[in-house]
């Protein structure tokens, strides 16, 4: 598959939704369907929960952008406001050169939205530059309407030698480079399982099933004393073709899976743990 800008890498089937209809429940819809495309295991692990009598609650979606341009936190935000979502609480990755926020809607049904971006000042001048050229094709209104939230590419595709200069300092920015702004990962709720009521029990359903789970500090990220258990799969992959035609199979998105715990006055966790969304990151790990 050859990506091309903006929409162009958003399946044929995908029902895009102008700001006039576009509401959270069609919105989610919407971005289940491109992330699916490019996370077919998603639907297999959904399928296979359903087919336990489980219902699939969605604890929340991440994304991923940059900082200084047209799509970065500051410009989406107003598009997740308008849908009914508060911000919660910001988050810092010192070493991934990474902040992000968090988000929730008033009604419980709907996922809690997690939003990173990369710091792009703080990489290599070489990285910066090539970052620059591709923020630099960005239409100014690409946030107009909240499809850009599965838009995928907005710049015309990299060569191979800038992603792999990339993916030496950021993976964060190599996977960007061609993934775009599209759901990273949705997430399964434990919380709502009925039969699967532990991150043990779930993660020992998935190795049954063959799939292969992020296990960088552990399989299990946190603990119930910090109010937040996760674990993740590994992206699935994808061949594509960079713009000097050297063809590379490239990771995708990742499905993720967590437990919340209740604090102390018995008010379930809402938020979410750096240290644990550190080693998330990794379920897209190209190395």
């Amino acid at each position: 598959m050859q990506f091309r800008k903006g929409s162009g890498t958003v399946p044929r089937f995908l029902n895009l939704l102008t700001e006039s209809d576009m509401n959270a429940h069609s919105f989610f819809a919407s971005l289940w369907n491109d992330y699916v495309y490019y996370t077919p295991q998603a639907k297999k692990v959904h399928d296979l929960f359903s087919a336990r009598g489980e219902a699939v609650i969605n604890d929340h979606v991440a994304f991923r952008t940059f900082s200084d341009c047209p799509m970065d936190i500051a410009h989406l935000e107003p598009q997740l406001l308008a849908m009914g979502y508060e911000f919660i609480e910001d988050y810092h990755f010192e070493a991934k050169k990474l902040v992000a926020k968090s988000y929730r809607h008033a009604d419980d049904t709907l996922p809690r939205i997690f939003l990173s971006e990369l710091q792009r000042e703080l990489l290599s001048s070489e990285a910066q530059s090539i970052l620059q050229s591709m923020v630099d094709q960005v239409a100014v209104d690409v946030v107009a309407d909240a499809s850009v939230f599965w838009s995928g590419i907005q710049w015309q595709p990299i060569a191979f030698n800038d992603y792999t200069t990339l993916l030496n300092e950021s993976e964060y920015a190599a996977w960007m480079s061609y993934m775009g702004l599209r759901a990273n990962h949705f997430t399964v709720s434990i919380n709502h399982l009925k039969t699967l009521t532990d991150i043990q029990a779930v993660l020992a359903v998935l190795t049954d099933e063959g799939f292969s789970i992020n296990d960088v500090g552990g399989a299990i990220k946190g603990t119930p004393n910090e109010l937040l258990e996760q674990a993740s799969t590994m992206a699935d992959k994808l061949q594509i073709t960079f713009a000097d035609y050297h063809v590379a199979t490239i990771p995708t998105c990742f499905y993720e899976f967590a437990k919340r715990h209740p604090d102390a006055t018995g008010t379930l966790f809402q938020g979410f743990v750096a240290a644990n969304a550190d080693k998330i990151f990794e379920s897209t790990n190209a190395m």
